[in-house]
């Protein structure tokens, strides 16, 4: 029993020990009852649970209560009548006197009151009871305390709370015991007492917690009441990444949600995200939200991020109707906190980057040559090297051996952040400044820099207004050299790098100019007009002078008004302005042909162009919230209106003629080519939204959304209405579970809803003119107008149905499960369809097919506390798969159920989305007696050493009728799994992620032995010959598609992308530096991308087959597909951080 006597203790020191404490109680609830009496209050309140009762309270004094459910029984039902009575004596009476109650500026801490010696205990003056004190502090990972945290004595009732600024102090019942800490939302720590009476900790955020709060549409739900499939990251797991870009923080983390980078070029990460697989023929990309406002996250640092939520139902993201159709990704940024002190924080990162993985490519100029010969006299052409050149490349010292060395180097990264967090008792606040300097592993001087100011203001004037601000500035300014930005586009050291002509001939010629091969010499076109020039100028930046600077302002404001108790209507307007300015100037350079001739690189002329484009957004809602209790139930209303305006415009303008690389500004060029043109376009979107939640008993969870939409993108179609219906069960509150040893918290959860898209170009509808159809007239083109696009007025919402079953599960020992199955219909898909060509134009935008997706997936959370070590484990898995259900181009020129993407894909009914199409490989042809008991392969004019195709159909003979889906580039199953790990002042982070099977089909450059005039890729070094029949590849050819084995698509050049990569590796320690008033310092090693397990050649298997390109690939991007020198290599990062709080 607490406090009993002792028969060893002598009566002086118990009667000294007493009198004290008997004089510390007296003191304490003295100076309370003064407080205390000077506010009275009436109440007249029937049959109403405890936390009712002091929300009353609050409501008539200036009194606001904290503390831990543990205390007390707070759903407990009572009656309270009183008339002017004291608030104590109100407590003492709803409390049972069970509580004490702590007073610091009008906030009143809740307690189980300490046991009191009684008197007769007191009289045992032969008897001494020595006990131990421990005190302490404890707060969160900011380092802000926490008010009301649990400590428990291990394997007793004994226990205390902490006060307000986090402290305790706990007299011991026995020697060698544990203590137990615990806060609302962090996990729980057992520490052991040692020979300190001083024990100060930090509770971490619990990602699990049930009681968690999450953020979703237009609010905020507890963890456990949610009905839909929603997934959280905080920015615990956030901090420990050292990103670059927001959008990577979900990679790994989340089960059905993929991030693939599809670029390592500093600016240019060009991150992509899926929920759940492609869930449309067009942009699959989710809506991104930031703290309520549309944004986009990789302008965002991602140090200013506290939490991400993934809605991925319809029932999570249906209150924003057609804007969820591929997900929600909801972003809440860092705030201040009330009644803080000023905290300020600093992070540094200092790190180098280099290319995870180049091209596996042969620079021997002696070895390509004699390749090249060989895929020429392999067809019966003459060979294009003599042995004289062979010989004369075999003795030369002077040529460019190793041209991706100089072209790609060691870069520097570095990331800076401070920020100012407090706030008083009506106002928080949080400013941060971010830089990120980044130089890019390509050489000749491409940097990226990126600065991010962020000022997060909130206030409550009374007690019935909210008011708050968000102001948010960021720059972009990226400088290049070699060549685009864009990924998709031909740039870039590994594009450059491979190529042939750089390594037959000598760098410079004896001057010191730039030398140059012929096309008689190289084998292929090079030099003037080509786009092959000596690439060593780009080492030093002698082509190109490139730069992109972008800039972002965010405005955000609000207002909340409470008129009536359990009623808030909030009102939020915000306007969004993203300004990019594009400058581009070609230099002139000499290339020196053999002879002395010569010719300008990278054009014949110098010339400049400026580009502009703005998007401005202005964006209201208003809302109004209810939250009212009925009987044992809980029911919560919102309804709201909002309206979107958008608007984009862009300027081009250039001109040539500069006289020197020295003055580069527009006006230095001539007139006399000088182009300019620009454009304006923009639509709106008006909206309706409401949503219930009823909440019965706390196990019984509805909730309905609907939503309604209108575009100015259709015409006679504007409107679309889209519903949601979810429940739940939490059959853990269930008495047949409740008192379960097991399982701690099981809930089931059901969801149905109709989601839209409007994904289209603005005008879709329209039949567009065009201004600048120019037409001969009396021999002279004359300006003219004419059509130039076919256009749809019966064009409609694109619309998503959407049925979900999942289970959550959290059993007693620290494990949670959360699964998920799911059905996705998508009907009257958005797709510019080929038309027949008798209605003079080719393509036409239709609801054009419908595509079913069916997938699961499954997370599983371990959790546990062993003394000072701390383990978390998380995996995740899910499978989504597509099918193209129908394909109904109802429109002019008939139908067909399927259709040839310009790369080959295809879109058919009972095929997957995009599928690449070819034929199923069977090996090669190793002999003439393996050749003619093969199936007929005249159609391709197959012989020995090609490709050996399969008869699919049984005939006999290889048709075009053989073909079928021999793979998709985007991933069906996906999984990822991380680690936290902390032991005293230790901590450790790995995050996983990979994917089970996705194709990459090989065209053109490195995939094919000899197109495009590239060095040869290592692979087809063990190529099908006389000599070596048993070989890999099949007998080499010049060219593309120049061969039996490559005239029709295969498998047997589709590459499977499979891997398992180490996305993120840290390591950090923290320093206890209270004595020089530094709240704590922490340093930390941190590796991105150190190691990847996967069988794909050449380049990262993380980059897609359309890099750049949407899932099936936008307008103009088609022929980037496959290319694998366009694609700029991914980055291994290693760095050394360091983050202080004071």
């Amino acid at each position: 029993m607490k406090n009993k006597p002792n028969n060893t203790c002598n009566s002086v020191s118990f009667k000294k020990t007493m009198r004290i404490s008997t004089a510390l109680f007296l003191i304490f609830n003295l100076a309370f009852a003064n407080t205390f009496s000077q506010d009275k209050v009436t109440l007249d309140i029937k049959n109403a649970n405890i936390v009712e009762i002091l929300d009353e309270i609050e409501a008539l004094t200036e009194y606001k209560f904290i503390y831990q459910l543990s205390v007390f029984d707070f759903d407990k039902k009572t009656s309270v009548f009183v008339e002017n009575e004291p608030v104590v004596m109100v407590l003492d009476m709803i409390f049972e006197n069970k509580l004490e109650y702590e007073v610091i500026d009008k906030k009143v801490l809740l307690k189980r009151k300490k046991i009191v010696v009684s008197k007769e205990v007191m009289i045992l003056e032969d008897i001494e009871i020595q006990k131990r004190t421990i005190t302490g502090n404890v707060n969160d990972s900011d380092g802000n305390p926490l008010p009301g945290a649990s400590v428990l004595e291990v394997g007793t009732e004994n226990g205390t709370s902490t006060d307000f600024d986090g402290n305790f102090s706990i007299e011991l019942e026995n020697e060698n015991v544990e203590l137990q800490f615990s806060f609302i939302g962090f996990k729980s720590q057992n520490l052991t007492v040692g020979s300190s009476d001083v024990m100060n900790l930090t509770l971490l955020t619990d990602a699990s917690s049930l009681d968690e709060i999450v953020v979703t549409g237009y609010g905020t739900q507890l963890l456990r009441n949610i009905t839909g499939s929603v997934a959280t990251i905080d920015s615990e797991v956030i901090e420990n990444r050292s990103l670059t870009s927001a959008g990577a923080a979900l990679s790994g983390t989340t089960a059905g949600v993929f991030v693939s980078q599809n670029s390592g070029e500093a600016g240019q990460d060009e991150i992509s995200i899926r929920i759940r697989g492609v869930s449309t023929l067009n942009n699959s990309a989710p809506l991104i939200i930031i703290d309520g406002i549309e944004g986009d996250i990789n302008l965002l640092n991602p140090n200013d991020i506290e939490s991400i939520s993934v809605l991925k139902d319809a029932a999570s993201g249906a209150i924003y109707g057609s804007r969820a159709s591929n997900g929600v990704v909801v972003v809440k940024t860092k705030r201040g906190s009330r009644d803080q002190p000023a905290q300020f924080s600093y992070s540094g990162t200092f790190g180098s980057s280099q290319a995870v993985k180049l091209p596996d490519v042969n620079y021997d100029p002696v070895y390509n040559m004699n390749f090249k010969n060989l895929a020429r006299t392999n067809f019966g052409s003459e060979p294009i090297y003599s042995p004289a050149q062979i010989a004369e490349a075999g003795s030369q010292s002077t040529w460019w051996r190793d041209p991706m060395n100089d072209l790609v180097q060691t870069a520097p990264v570095n990331v800076h952040d401070l920020s100012v967090t407090g706030g008083s008792e009506n106002i928080n606040y949080r400013v941060a400044l971010g830089i990120l300097d980044q130089e890019s592993i390509a050489t000749g001087g491409n940097f990226f820099d990126r600065h991010n100011l962020r000022v997060n203001l909130d206030a409550s004037p009374t007690d019935k207004f909210d008011i708050g601000t968000t102001i948010s500035l960021s720059r972009n300014k990226q400088v290049g050299t070699q060549q685009s930005f864009n990924s998709s586009s031909l740039q870039g050291p590994q594009a450059l790098g491979v190529q042939l002509q750089n390594t037959l001939g000598p760098i410079y010629t004896a001057d010191g100019e730039l030398a140059m091969i012929t096309p008689a010499t190289a084998g292929f076109n090079v030099g003037p007009g080509t786009g092959r020039n000596n690439n060593y100028g780009y080492v030093n930046g002698d082509y190109y002078n490139i730069s992109q600077t972008i800039n972002n302002i965010l405005l955000n404001a609000y207002i909340s008004y409470k008129p009536i108790e359990n009623l808030t209507l909030k009102a939020t307007g915000a306007i969004r302005n993203r300004s990019t300015f594009n400058n581009i100037f070609n230099k002139k350079v000499r290339n020196v042909f053999p002879d002395g001739t010569s010719y300008f690189a990278p054009d014949s002329d110098r010339n400049r162009s400026n580009e502009s484009i703005e998007f401005f957004t202005e964006t209201y809602f208003v809302t109004a919230d209810y939250n009212i209790d009925i009987g044992e139930g809980n029911l919560k209303a919102l309804v709201g209106y909002s309206q979107e305006e958008n608007s984009v415009s862009n300027f081009l303008a250039s001109r040539d003629g500069h006289l020197t690389d020295g003055i580069q500004v527009l006006d230095a060029g001539q007139p006399t080519n000088q182009l300019n043109n620009g454009s304006e376009t923009g639509f709106s979107v008006q909206s309706l939204f409401a949503r219930l939640n009823y909440n019965y008993k706390g196990k019984y969870l509805l909730e309905a959304n609907i939503r309604q939409d209108g575009s100015s993108r259709f015409l006679n179609d504007k409107w679309g209405t889209f519903p949601s219906f979810s429940a739940g069960w939490i059959l853990s509150e269930e008495n047949f579970l409740s008192s379960s040893n097991t399982i701690e918290y099981l809930k089931i959860r059901g969801s149905w809803g109709k989601l839209g898209n409007s994904n289209i170009p603005n005008f879709a509808f329209a039949k567009a003119l065009s201004l600048t159809q120019g037409y001969s007239f009396g021999g002279t083109i004359v300006p003219g107008v004419g059509q130039s696009s076919l256009g749809n007025e019966n064009l409609s919402w694109e619309k998503s149905t959407s049925s979900n079953f999942g289970i959550n599960l959290v059993l007693n020992n620290g494990l949670g499960i959360d699964f998920d199955l799911f059905q996705r219909q998508t009907d009257d898909i958005l797709f510019n369809l080929p038309v027949n060509v008798l209605t003079g134009f080719t393509q036409q935008f239709t609801n054009a097919a419908s595509m079913e997706t069916n997938g699961w997936e499954i997370a599983l959370n371990y959790n546990k506390n062993f003394g000072e070590f701390n383990l978390q484990i998380g995996a995740n898995m899910s499978n989504a798969q597509n099918t193209v259900t129908d394909l109904n181009p109802n429109i002019a020129g008939g139908e067909t159920d399927r259709i040839f993407l310009s790369n080959g894909a295809i879109l058919g009914e009972g095929y997957r989305p995009g599928a690449f199409w070819g034929f199923e490989s069977d090996g090669i042809f190793n002999d003439a007696a393996e050749l003619s008991s093969a199936p007929d392969h005249s159609l391709m004019e197959s012989e020995v050493g090609d490709v050996k195709f399969v008869d699919l159909d049984g005939d006999n003979v290889i048709t075009l009728e053989d073909r079928t889906d021999i793979g998709v580039d985007v991933p069906e199953f996906t999984y990822g799994f991380n680690i936290f790990a902390g032991y005293k002042n230790w901590d450790f982070a790995a995050i996983f992620q990979g994917i089970g099977s996705a194709q990459f089909q090989g065209t053109f450059e490195l995939f094919k032995p000899d197109a495009g005039g590239y060095n040869t890729a290592n692979l087809w070094e063990d190529n099908w010959t006389p000599q070596n029949t048993d070989a890999m590849m099949p007998r080499v050819w010049a060219g593309q598609a120049a061969s039996p084995s490559d005239v029709y698509p295969s498998d047997f050049f589709i590459w499977d992308r499979a891997y398992l990569r180490l996305k993120n590796l840290q390591v950090g320690y923290t320093f206890n530096l209270e004595s020089l008033k530094i709240e704590s310092v922490r340093a930390f090693f941190n590796g991105t991308n150190l190691w990847t397990s996967t069988d794909f050649p050449l380049i990262d298997p993380e980059i897609r087959t359309g890099v750049g390109a949407n899932d099936l690939y936008g307008t103009g991007q088609e022929a980037a597909a496959g290319r694998a020198p366009y694609m700029f290599p991914q980055l291994r990062v290693l760095s050394f951080g360091v983050q202080a709080k004071f």
